[in-house]
């Protein structure tokens, strides 16, 4: 039995269609006001920092990232970097986009399967308003890995399904349903998920297809299998070289392998996964609970009420559900496994917590809404809701919303706070005040704070590297009188040493050592080793450039008039540093009265 076969507009006409966009209207005001209140974090920081250093090219877009291989969102990370550094409101138009765009496909899908019933409403909105999104959309690099993924999946199974219907030609619909499975994996790898689920909606689907409507038990299951298969078969037949094909790049392009655990381990993150996490976010939970870095804990009471509920609904499913009815919840007991066995495989050595990430279980809200509908397919009246009654309908619809409402509020309430990234923003903007008010400081360049970009990424954490986009040409270790230590909060203060090792004393009295045009080596009391600031104390009564060196390295400074104080980074040179040489340019001398070595004090 297959749904209603709408024209363009009609999905959107009756009191169902303003319903639906109530719904999707709501999602784009509040997610909107969620994502102005947010900003860009940890990867964002990093990838663009390595964007903004690379040239566009092919080798830039396959680069191995972590064990990723994304193009799409390389080049997504260059353009912004190149043509819009660090401008949020850009980057959240387009999440938003990709997400109402979504929504949108959804509703069509929607329609087509479930006819002018009230309950598709009802999932639209499960879906539109699900806090177990929210981490994945208030976070850009995330983002890109959820929205288009979930964009191409329902609209490769909207395709399957007007193939099915009879309103897309076969050879249009496989070209199309391929083209988006290959993008949707240029965006993330998760999207190999598009290609079973699709097989699962296909053998959903196939109602009356194997010539034998009465068959029963396994041999209906096996038959809608079997008819699945061969009505589609070119395009299983493309989905398979697509996926080998991008299987054998993606094995050749990375070199990262997967996370060590033991058996508990596994065990622990399976169950922190499936209870804890996504089992409560298929009702927009978790409700209450708290917020562990990147993990959400729920409470105890929520995920037995969680789990009750979807026991609840996975039996009034089977009871009165449509023909499709087990396999629509096989489908999605078998793309939560999938989903399980990739973060199993990867990361499950980091233990119960990273089970409780709902970065790795966002998407499983999607496949839930479609497998329920494919559930409720051809259901009996007093499951279904159909448009015949219209105050019954109504009535459920409401009070259906109006918990589900209070549900969403209520997961949201407790993620966004943790999930909005406005330290960030903060660290950003105060550096960037602080340069509007004297461009001409220097920064001493530094890892950034683990809150903006965790040090794993060793050196691509740098402050001179992530930053590098912005478009103030921040200027990081170069001679300056003028050196400031970054703060955790962005706020720039004054440098000054700590635990300094001084030079010998000039021999000239008062002007200490006497640099002009010939060269004098400046020798320490103890010898340095590794990176350190250099303070320089001088007098002259002109100006003139000095350059100091200490083996292949070497710099300058312009001295200037009167006493006056410079720094200088000495960096970590092969072997200990003994001695630095000065060397004068100008007729009139520059009398270093001190020479100090040390690493900057703690603020």
């Amino acid at each position: 039995m297959s749904g209603a076969r709408p024209g363009p507009w009609a999905p959107w006409r009756g009191p169902q269609g303003a319903a639906a966009l109530g719904v999707i209207v709501t999602m784009l005001i509040s997610r909107w006001i969620l994502l102005a209140g947010s900003w860009f974090n940890q990867d964002d920081f990093y990838l663009s920092g390595r964007a903004y250093a690379a040239d566009l090219t092919p080798g830039f877009l396959v680069r191995d990232t972590a064990g990723h291989v994304n193009p799409l969102q390389q080049l997504s990370y260059w353009l912004v970097a190149h043509h819009a550094p660090y401008d949020w409101g850009l980057v959240a138009a387009l999440i938003l986009a990709i997400q109402v765009a979504t929504v949108v496909v959804l509703w069509l899908l929607l329609t087509r399967l479930l006819g002018e019933r009230w309950s598709r409403v009802l999932l639209l909105a499960l879906f539109a308003w699900a806090p177990i999104t929210l981490a994945t959309t208030l976070w850009w690099s995330a983002a890109m890995g959820l929205w288009p993924h979930l964009l191409c999946s329902f609209g490769a199974v909207l395709l399957l399904v007007r193939w099915q219907q009879g309103d897309a030609r076969a050879w249009r619909a496989t070209l199309a349903i391929l083209g988006l499975t290959a993008i949707g994996l240029l965006w993330h790898e998760r999207a190999v998920l598009i290609v079973p689920l699709l097989l699962g909606v296909a053998v959903a689907l196939a109602d009356g297809d194997d010539g034998d409507e009465g068959a029963t038990g396994l041999a209906a299951g096996w038959r809608r299998l079997v008819a699945a298969l061969v009505r589609f078969r070119w395009l299983w037949v493309g989905q398979a070289l697509l996926l080998t094909g991008f299987l054998v790049a993606h094995g050749l392009l990375t070199d990262v392998e997967g996370g060590q655990s033991t058996l508990r381990q596994k065990v622990e993150v399976t169950g922190s996964f499936l209870g804890r996490n996504v089992v409560p976010g298929f009702f927009g939970g978790p409700w209450t609970g708290r917020i562990e870095g990147g993990a959400v804990v729920p409470s105890t009471w929520v995920v037995v009420v969680s789990v009750t509920l979807a026991v609840a609904v996975a039996a009034l499913l089977l009871l009165r559900g449509g023909p499709a009815r087990r396999w629509g919840l096989a489908v999605l007991v078998g793309y939560v496994a999938a989903d399980l066995a990739l973060l199993l495989s990867g990361r499950a050595g980091f233990g119960s917590i990273i089970g409780l990430d709902p970065r790795y279980s966002s998407d499983t809200i999607h496949a839930a809404v479609l497998c329920v509908a494919l559930c409720l397919r051809g259901a009996p009246p007093r499951l279904g809701l159909p448009a015949g009654s219209p105050r019954r309908g109504r009535a459920a619809l409401v009070g259906g919303m109006t918990a589900l409402a209070v549900a969403c509020w209520s997961g949201s309430a407790l993620l966004v706070p943790a999930f909005q990234n406005k330290e960030d923003r903060a660290f950003v903007a105060n550096l960037r005040a602080a340069m509007a008010a004297d461009p001409t400081q220097v920064l001493l360049d530094r890892l950034a704070p683990a809150d903006v970009v965790l040090p794993l990424v060793g050196d691509d954490s740098r402050l001179s590297r992530i930053l590098a986009p912005l478009p103030e040409s921040l200027r990081f270790d170069e001679t300056s009188s003028r050196l400031r230590q970054v703060l955790d909060d962005g706020t720039l203060l004054p440098v000054d040493l700590t635990g300094f090792v001084a030079a010998e004393p000039g021999p000239d009295g008062d002007c200490g050592h006497r640099v002009d045009t010939g060269a004098v080596d400046i020798a320490f009391l103890l010898p340095l080793e590794g990176q350190v600031l250099l303070r320089v104390s001088y007098f002259t009564s002109a100006e003139s450039v000095v350059v100091v060196s200490s083996g292949e390295w070497s710099t300058r400074f312009l001295a200037r008039r009167g006493p006056q104080q410079v720094w200088l980074v000495l960096p970590d040179l092969p072997g200990p540093v003994e001695d630095v040489r000065l060397e004068g340019s100008g007729p009139d001398a520059v009398c270093v009265t001190a020479l100090d070595a040390g690493l900057p004090e703690a603020p």
